[in-house]
């Protein structure tokens, strides 16, 4: 049996305040039917790995092994709007994933494999969640594409905050 679980965390793309800003007044733009609820505007972000509850021992070796992945500036643009049904979720991407992305991605899930993280098997499919609990994507306004400039990764933690989450910022890791 593994040892306790102290904390949640995951690995992502952290947007700048206009960038959030942004990214809120697409997805606000969207009409919600009940029960769907929007991502709140301070928790949109673009995950890279989700790695769930660890205790704070695994998050300390994860936040280290971080800073072996290498990652280079690219812009991703996020053009699409898409609905997954089966974690019911309204989410923005984009149509053609950056290269330096799907470096990113790879070479990070191979840094944090030093601390017996395993990396989901099913292919990356970048996204900004936008809502949940969605029975299906709602008609979506046209939206003009959103570059976003990437110069670094973050890992986050998950906290809970009166009925909802809050992520907070553990580590950010700047491209050389």
């Amino acid at each position: 049996m593994r040892e306790k679980r102290d904390t949640r965390v995951f690995f992502a793309l952290w947007p700048d305040d206009a960038v959030r800003g942004r990214l809120a007044r697409i997805a606000g733009s969207v009409a919600l039917q009940r029960p769907a609820r929007r991502v709140p505007d301070h928790n949109l972000h673009l995950t890279l790995h989700f790695v769930g509850d660890v205790s704070f021992a695994e998050r300390d070796c994860l936040r280290e092994a971080a800073f072996a992945a290498r990652g280079e500036t690219f812009e991703l643009v996020v053009d699409i709007a898409g609905f997954f049904a089966r974690p019911r979720i309204g989410w923005l991407g984009c149509e053609e994933m950056p290269a330096a992305l799907a470096r990113l991605h790879e070479s990070l899930g191979r840094a944090l494999k030093s601390c017996d993280y395993r990396p989901e098997k099913r292919p990356y499919r970048p996204h900004v969640t936008f809502a949940r609990k969605l029975a299906h994507l709602p008609a979506m306004p046209e939206f003009e594409p959103l570059a976003w400039p990437v110069e670094e990764f973050a890992l986050i933690e998950s906290r809970a905050a009166g009925n909802g989450v809050k992520y907070a910022v553990i580590e950010t890791y700047p491209f050389a």
